[in-house]
């Protein structure tokens, strides 16, 4: 079938550079470094209160605890908190969250800690009661950070796989080789093997950079910090599959308009010139998913060249699962309509090619 060896050939022509082997390991390599230099067993935690001398004492308690039970914590936002306040005189609650990284006891010497540093503070004042409560967190910035991550893996791998689109067309107009193909096969199987072929190649380099996630995240201690959490929550075979579905509606759109804009090309000079405008759309697009906050259903989110992107930034919960469908079915029905006038402008283009080049005039011999 013209369309698979199509497909068959742009995926072998672009696997053979070194480019696409150096893109295949960059991720791992990341993923080992950020864990490495974080310490690997380092704990994010944070403390807070309104009361700067409760946080101090708070702060050493705290240490003093993870000394004992073998761990590290930096006190950073994000991951396990803290959180005192004074709900009653001389009274202070402390809540900790249900992911804070001390066993009871460890926590039970932080409240007595607290309790006997208050009394000194207040040497002539009754002693003050400190009483443990635990409280349910909504969202993590480890799961924020996770998601910010794959959106940045669908912006970097599209930004890379649409280029070579774009040249896979042009350079079939630059060697004068679309002409044959054209003969050989119709030019909608054009279109939709070399989409096949190139995606086929960002969508490997992806599953390797997932895969990455996921494989590091199986060796992970449960507690691993904020860097180790992020590649947990980002290895979850449900949100791994999410990603990777999210990602081939995307190709498939952003890919067939960039077929659109090489079929209108003559060169390689132009289709950069043409394509232009579509990678500052990507530019606006990973800025304003980056800015999104968690759990948005703005009507941003219907603008397609936006869709993927701040589903992307979003976990599965946070978006119901009729409007994600109705967002990715439309992506796929907006790539198919573009790929159909990809293929109309290359075989009407080509035609228009031959008409000029019988109008021109031949060079008449010198005499």
């Amino acid at each position: 079938m013209p369309l698979l060896l199509i497909a068959e050939r742009e995926f072998r022509t672009y696997v053979a550079t070194l480019s696409f082997w150096l893109s295949l390991v960059v991720a791992p390599l990341v993923a080992g470094g950020a864990l490495l230099f974080s310490g690997g067993q380092s704990l994010n935690i944070s403390v807070h209160a309104e009361n700067a001398q409760l946080v101090h004492s708070a702060s050493l308690a705290l240490q003093e605890a993870g000394r004992l039970e073998d761990k590290t914590f930096v006190f950073a936002p994000g991951g396990a908190t803290l959180e005192l306040s004074q709900r009653a005189p001389r009274t202070f609650e402390a809540s900790f969250s249900p992911n804070f990284p001390l066993s009871a006891s460890g926590r039970a010497m932080v409240v007595h800690v607290l309790e006997r540093d208050m009394a000194r503070a207040q040497a002539q004042a009754p002693a003050f009661a400190v009483h443990e409560k635990t409280v349910s967190v909504v969202g993590t910035d480890a799961t924020r950070l996770s998601r910010l991550a794959a959106m940045a893996m669908l912006w970097m791998t599209l930004t890379g796989s649409l280029g070579m689109l774009l040249q896979a067309i042009a350079r079939e107009r630059a060697n004068r080789a679309l002409e044959s193909l054209l003969a050989a096969a119709q030019a909608w199987e054009i279109v939709a093997g070399k989409l096949l072929g190139v995606g086929a190649v960002s969508l490997l380099v992806l599953l390797s950079w997932l895969g990455s996630a996921a494989a590091f995240s199986a060796f992970l201690p449960p507690q691993t910090g904020l860097i180790g959490s992020a590649l947990s929550a980002l290895g979850q075979p449900l949100s791994l599959l999410r990603d990777a579905f999210i990602y081939i509606c995307a190709f498939a759109f952003f890919g067939a308009a960039t077929l659109v804009l090489g079929a209108l090309a003559r060169d390689s000079a132009s289709a950069q010139n043409l394509a232009r405008p579509l990678f500052l759309v990507l530019l606006v697009a990973f800025f304003v998913a980056l800015g999104a906050p968690e759990g948005t259903t703005s009507w941003l989110v219907y603008v397609p060249p936006l869709t993927p992107f701040l589903l992307l930034v979003n976990s599965a919960k946070s978006v119901a699962l009729i409007p994600q469908a109705f967002l990715l079915g439309m992506l796929l029905a907006a790539s198919a309509v573009m790929m159909l006038i990809a293929a109309r402008f290359l075989a009407v283009g080509s035609g228009i090619y031959h008409i000029f080049r019988g109008m021109a005039p031949k060079p008449q011999p010198l005499v």
